[in-house]
């Protein structure tokens, strides 16, 4: 059986410590979203003469949570759309991010309820872990022999150029999580957010 494995890992962040600005916003929605988002949007017609399990893996974070009881949206409304498959869609997707560049570009984003650590990069990683449960169900209704299936992971703090080095995970251990969805025997998983090699809630 031949298995197409694409694995997205673009990701910046210019926040450290306690620093939470906005200055790089839209280099960062850029790279870790739309980047994200266009290469998987582009690789997907090439994986479909496959055989059965081809398979996506995108490194998000947990920052990125919906539900996350301190770095959440505060609109619950917003919240519930994304939350909810039947109506999440690329479009409210786009929207949301669009609205926060907007706020950052007006200077407004203080009060727009967004989340409250490392706002930019949280965003971004709302928007893949959003975009991953969309395309999975886009997906899950392609033919059992041109299956592909698409899932998320957070690798943790890892020490990193990124993390300017003061992560407390060695990047082979952040790697672990990726590895494991990149050759899970179980390909019927699709959908899902995970960390540690456990599903955690979006």
């Amino acid at each position: 059986m031949v298995v197409y494995l694409q694995v997205n890992n673009a990701g910046v962040n210019y926040n450290l410590g306690s620093d939470n600005s906005v200055e790089f916003a839209q280099k960062v929605v850029a790279t870790n979203y739309y980047g994200t988002k266009n290469v998987t949007k582009a690789m997907i017609p090439l994986m479909r003469p496959s055989a059965a399990g081809s398979r996506i893996v995108s490194v998000s974070s947990r920052l990125g949570r919906l539900h996350g009881r301190r770095n959440r949206l505060e609109d619950k409304t917003l919240r519930e759309q994304l939350g909810d498959l039947d109506t999440l869609s690329e479009e409210l997707i786009d929207r949301t991010v669009s609205t926060f560049l907007q706020q950052v570009e007006e200077g407004s984003w203080t009060s727009g309820g967004w989340p409250q650590v490392f706002t930019d990069y949280s965003l971004s990683k709302l928007a893949v872990n959003a975009f991953t449960r969309l395309m999975a169900k886009t997906l899950s209704d392609r033919p059992e022999d041109q299956k592909i299936y698409i899932n998320c992971y957070c690798p943790g703090w890892v020490k990193t150029a990124m993390t300017g080095w003061s992560g407390n995970i060695s990047a082979e251990d952040g790697a672990d999580t990726g590895v494991w969805l990149s050759l899970l025997p179980d390909l019927a998983v699709s959908g899902k957010f995970f960390a540690e090699r456990r599903e955690v809630g979006f």
